[in-house]
């Protein structure tokens, strides 16, 4: 599964956040490669999924495989999200 997150500039709360979800999909147990950049510059088209903080909302307003997380240190939001987001494209 190949994962973008995203923040402004690609290199501080991106990064963290990158970490995050690798947590993350360890726990769950999914194959994952996952890249951090900026809002601006992203090219997310053949992203499986797109993880961002909400402030990116409007940035991010054409992609339909976004997810937002709020606290970007928090393993059990990011995996709470992802599985919702996999649940979610599972059911379509």
């Amino acid at each position: 599964m190949k994962i973008v997150c995203v923040c402004g500039l690609g290199m501080g709360s991106s990064l963290i956040l990158k970490m995050t979800v690798e947590k993350a999909m360890q726990a769950l147990g999914i194959s994952s490669e996952v890249e951090h950049q900026a809002a601006g510059t992203m090219s997310g088209g053949d992203s499986d999924l797109i993880i961002a903080s909400p402030d990116f909302a409007d940035e991010l307003s054409e992609y339909d495989n976004v997810v937002f997380i709020r606290n970007i240190v928090s393993v059990d939001e990011a995996k709470d999200a992802v599985k919702a987001f996999l649940d979610q494209r599972d059911a379509s």
